[in-house]
């Protein structure tokens, strides 16, 4: 480059208003752009945290890592965590179409849940098979009714129903008749 060129993407500086000429910025990869716009809605939350981001069967899941309370980005059932992961998966399909669902978790919450929701649903499970009478558990969104409902797949003579209409709804844990 020779010492008096201009760098590239800029106009000669002749006083008269100019624009930025050159190719447009680099838009960063799919992953990278999810953790970015992660890290801005987390931010402009008023959270500080670090976001990781890792593509999984199910979608991107992208973890936050703050110091801080953490109950303000889970929201009411984990609505805040998904609602963030639908706007950014709506900013991100702007630049990639195709992009996979986007679940935001943040310190580990979605699987402690899952964990605690499995744990009772078979706990449930065994005390329905011995009395033989039905049990209700608290509304559940639908994901967390899928994993209710994966863990009672364990043991036979039980199923699980969802009553109600929306999300989250009552599930209820019931002895399989014959």
């Amino acid at each position: 480059m020779e010492e008096n060129a201009e760098p590239q993407g800029t106009v000669p500086d002749n006083g008269a208003a100019s624009e930025v000429v050159g190719a447009a910025p680099a838009v960063p990869t799919e992953p990278e752009l999810v953790r970015q716009e992660v890290q801005f809605l987390t931010h402009h939350i008023g959270i500080r945290a670090r976001v990781d981001v890792e593509l999984r069967p199910e979608g991107y899941y992208a973890n936050i890592y703050a110091r801080r309370s953490s109950g303000v980005m889970i929201g009411r059932h984990g609505a805040t965590l998904e609602a963030i992961g639908h706007v950014v998966r709506l900013i991100v399909a702007r630049h990639y179409p195709n992009v996979p669902k986007i679940i935001i978790d943040i310190a580990g919450y979605r699987q402690r849940r899952a964990s605690f929701l499995r744990t009772k649903a078979s706990a449930i499970a065994r005390i329905v098979l011995a009395g033989g009478r039905e049990m209700e558990l608290e509304p559940l969104t639908y994901e967390e009714f899928e994993v209710v409902e994966d863990e009672l797949k364990k043991t036979p003579g039980v199923r699980a129903r969802a009553v109600g209409d929306g999300s989250p709804r009552v599930v209820i844990i019931s002895p399989v008749r014959k």
